[in-house]
């Protein structure tokens, strides 16, 4: 462990005070932030795709337990301080945005499971009881009694399978984005 903690430490930069990794980008316009074709109000302007792909694979090297700080260089030229306020306060509306989304996804799935596991319930309990009347005497009905068991079985399936397996990556873009809100973003100016 920490051995790979050396290793982040030797990409990311690390704020000992805040204890959290830092992500750096350098910038030439405040402009390679936010998407410029989006209509809406700069704080409420959606993230540049190619920057918000660039701050999420660098998170998705950070371990999620350590918190997040974002140091934006640009030219000293462009510097305002009206863009950055409504820049910084953009990018953390975005996120949370992003991380209401995922949040919501989640607990569309988890009501989505709850229902397969009602519906296997149902069917196999259908099965089971049918199984017991001798009902699988009859080929054509004994086929439908099987028809119904595994029916049971998927619905069952589908509901383990969205809890633990696609849930996870949900559960953890949802981490990622609450992350990214809370990180503190810091503008430097540099002379060109």
């Amino acid at each position: 462990m920490k051995k790979k903690m050396d290793y982040f430490r030797q990409v990311y930069k690390y704020d000992n005070e805040a204890k959290a990794y830092i992500i750096e980008a350098s910038l030439d316009d405040y402009a390679e932030i936010l998407n410029g074709w989006d209509p809406s109000p700069v704080r409420w302007r959606d993230i540049e795709p190619e920057f918000k792909v660039f701050l999420e694979e660098c998170a998705h090297d950070i371990p999620l337990k350590y918190p997040l700080e974002i140091f934006l260089y640009l030219p000293e030229s462009v510097k305002n301080e009206k863009k950055e306020r409504l820049t910084q306060e953009a990018i953390k509306n975005n996120f949370e945005f992003l991380s209401h989304l995922a949040s919501k996804e989640l607990r569309q799935r988890n009501k989505r499971s709850i229902v397969y596991v009602g519906m296997a319930f149902i069917f196999l309990s259908a099965a089971y009881t049918l199984q017991d009347t001798g009902i699988s005497e009859n080929v054509l009905m004994s086929i439908l009694l099987e028809g119904i068991f595994i029916g049971g079985w998927v619905f069952l399936w589908e509901a383990f399978s969205l809890v633990f397996i696609y849930n996870q990556e949900v559960r953890r873009n949802l981490k990622e984005m609450r992350r990214f809100a809370k990180a503190r973003i810091t503008f430097k100016y540099e002379k060109v």
